[in-house]
């Protein structure tokens, strides 16, 4: 990587650690779609020349869930909220409420 596009890169990564953890899950996400979509055009060439070894690799997978009071600490409860869902019960029965308006049979 350059010079210019690692400190491009440095500056992003600085203002994304800025956000609260909702919204680098947000962005985790898109960019793990986006890598998916590249993934599967062909844009990404996997060569033998790997960066990380298989026990890198491995490494850099395992996941070690947090502790619930680390969890609350960081605020990742209410993952649904940046999609404006407080209740997610309450969500889901209108999600069924909607569903069964959109099925109705009209009758002349």
């Amino acid at each position: 990587m350059a010079d210019q596009e690692r400190t491009e890169f440095q500056d992003v990564l600085a203002r994304a650690l800025e956000l609260s953890p909702i919204e680098r899950m947000a962005i985790i996400e898109e960019l793990a779609a986006s890598f998916k979509e590249a993934w599967h055009r062909g844009d990404i060439d996997v060569s033998d020349d790997a960066p990380f070894s298989p026990e890198e690799i491995a490494e850099l997978t395992r996941v070690e869930p947090l502790p619930p009071a680390e969890v609350v600490a960081l605020g990742l409860l209410g993952t649904w909220s940046h999609k404006m869902i407080g209740d997610g019960a309450e969500w889901v029965n209108e999600q069924k409420r909607k569903r069964r308006e959109r099925r109705k049979w009209s009758t002349p």
